[in-house]
């Protein structure tokens, strides 16, 4: 049931409230890439676009809101080689772009919008149409990446070229969605004079300067906007929206907006199916949270009192069947299909989401179940065994002193996912690290004296220890592409026990013409941690991570990498040192 609206309030109070708060508002997302197992850009997941799956309301419901079999579309030619591209921080930023007409779009991204750095283009177009909307300029830009969702209004300027003349009430903005382009109305701020879109989801958006002006422009077309019951209610809405900034900039008699019939309308063919449907995937619960918590954003803009809706979103069992949903599919990929790539970024975002909310962050205050549910999934999936063996042979001395040091090592070093040591920046993570030294085993420990003066007496192979972390980074494109990982990189530490391996040793001076004198017996430690190890240091060396292991052979699978290298001592050394080496990461999700 619909919870009910003021309707105490007189209309009067009603609109004043509405015109000095309303900055704009489409129903559309807050909860914003929170994991799943589709492309977050296919999934229906948008608020501002058609829903697609169960229960996304799409009918074409009550005559208010009728959806036309054949939509207003979009045609359209991007000018690439104008995009530009910034990576926006937490904290926002502002970029812009130049059409070749000379329009200038600029994208206004504040703070508390996004959930990690993310990378925006703006792409002007050279060409825009829209059969059915006659217009005499059209200026448009392709925002990425398409479908993107934030958690506060950015802002898009339209600023016309240089020298043009668009009168405000022939002021026509659009926006399009989908792969067929499909045409709704997109709404202005009707406070402000210039053409600030306020935005919660990225697709293509243009102002144009309608030929007979907006009223006389839609008559014909009104009907054809929108693919769908949500694009519907939204066009009706960004409409209403554009005759009240019109009246108000242009002097005009105020007419009473009266948006009850739309919010109604709203509820039933969009809002219900989805809260419905929220507990089925995570596609759904995602919709379903966008859809209410931009519905409650709109209310509140418009001078709408919130109501349950809202609350249920946020604090009640919407969020908990969604996160429950999301949570579960993400494990489902990285157990099954071994993708480690989505858990962590899935698992911090929501972490910021829980921020933003005030429902987490602060000191003594338990995270909700919801959350603590997602890092214990995130644990489980980002759990790994790396095996370790290498072989060393050192050359060394001359004379009675020449000798062969040969020691393989081998140790099974596990690396479990350690959320104190995590971080993910552009892509790449540091997600494991021992949680204790484990045995370097030392084998096949030997050593041989070819001169007949030189006489080995003992060996004394020693374990030695090994610790480390691991880190990832995960490919760059597409959705597909980004669930690959592209590269490893394990820092490695080893300590000896003791002075390591050794031996004892008798050397004696040759005697001329044959036989040997003088013996002297002593105990040399030459091993794989003392001399091996050492040669893996300068290969190695990272700026940052003093020593990371990289470039690996990425497998997939139960065996997510193997590494082999070969590493020497430097040429100038007394010694010469050759190590042999292989590692093999596993992956091991526990059930």
């Amino acid at each position: 049931m619909r919870p009910p609206l003021d309707d105490d309030r007189t209309c009067s109070t009603h609109h004043r409230r509405w015109l000095r708060r309303a900055t704009l508002g489409l129903a559309v997302a807050v909860l914003v890439a929170c994991g799943g197992g589709g492309d977050d850009a296919d999934d229906g997941s948008s608020a501002e676009g058609p829903g697609t799956g169960p229960g996304t309301g799409t009918g074409t419901g009550s005559a208010a809101i009728a959806v036309d079999a054949s939509p207003l579309r979009a045609t359209l030619t991007a000018d690439s080689a104008r995009t530009v591209t910034q990576t926006v921080p937490l904290g926002g930023g502002t970029l812009s772009a130049i059409g070749a007409d000379g329009a200038v779009y600029t994208l206004t991204v504040p703070n508390n919008a996004l959930t990690e750095p993310t990378e925006i283009s703006l792409t002007p177009l050279s060409n825009l149409a829209v059969d059915g909307l006659a217009s005499d300029a059209a200026y448009g830009v392709q925002l990425g990446p398409e479908g993107a969702q934030f958690s506060n209004y950015v802002t898009l300027t339209i600023t016309p070229p240089p020298g043009a003349s668009v009168p405000l009430e022939r002021q026509l903005p659009i926006g399009w969605s989908g792969t067929d382009n499909t045409v709704a109305l997109a709404a202005l701020d009707p406070n402000t004079r210039e053409a600030n879109l306020k935005l919660l989801h990225f697709s293509g958006y243009a102002l144009l300067l309608a030929r007979q002006g907006t009223n006389a422009t839609l008559e014909p077309a009104r009907h054809r906007l929108g693919g769908d019951a949500e694009a519907r209610l939204q066009s009706l809405t960004a409409e209403r929206l554009l005759q009240e900034r019109q009246r108000q900039l242009l002097g005009q008699t105020q007419a009473q907006a009266n948006l009850d019939d739309i919010f109604a309308a709203y509820d039933e063919e969009v809002l219900k199916p989805r809260i419905a449907a929220a507990g089925s995937s995570c596609a759904a619960g995602r919709l379903a949270i966008q859809t209410v918590l931009g519905r409650s954003r709109q209310r509140q803009l418009l001078g709408y009192p919130d109501d349950a809706y809202s609350q249920s979103a946020l604090y009640g069992d919407i969020m908990v069947q969604t996160t429950a949903a999301c949570t579960r599919e993400e494990y489902a990929l990285c157990r099954d299909e071994h993708i480690i790539t989505r858990m962590l970024p899935y698992y911090l975002g929501l972490t910021r989401q829980a921020q933003l909310l005030g429902l987490a962050g602060s000191p003594g205050v338990a995270d909700p179940v919801w959350l603590q549910d997602a890092e214990a999934a995130t644990a489980k999936c980002l759990n790994f065994e790396l095996q370790i063996d290498s072989q060393m042979v050192l050359n060394e001395g001359a004379d009675v002193d020449a000798h062969t040091v040969r020691e393989n090592v081998s140790a099974r070093v596990l690396l479990p996912f350690n959320l104190g040591i995590a971080f993910y920046e552009s892509g790449g993570s540091y997600v494991a690290t021992s949680p204790a030294a484990v045995p370097l085993t030392s084998s096949g420990y030997s050593v041989a004296y070819p001169h007949t003066c030189a006489s080995v007496n003992s060996t004394a192979p020693a374990d030695a220890t090994v610790w480390g972390a691991l880190g990832f980074t995960a490919r760059q494109g597409g959705v597909a592409q980004r669930a690959e990982v592209a590269d490893f990189y394990l820092t490695p530490a080893v300590a000896p026990t003791g002075l390591g391996s050794g031996y004892s040793v008798t050397l004696r001076s040759p005697r001329n013409p044959s036989g040997c004198d003088q013996p002297s017996t002593s105990t040399d430690y030459e091993s794989w941690v003392t001399a091996g190890y050492p040669t893996w240091i300068e290969p190695f060396a990272d700026p940052t991570l003093a020593m990371a292991i990289r470039n690996w052979r990425i497998v997939g699978g139960d065996v997510m990498a193997t590494k082999e290298f070969t590493t020497r001592s430097d040429p100038d050394a007394s010694e010469n040192v050759t190590v042999n080496t292989q590692l093999v990461l596993f992956h091991k999700p526990a059930p």
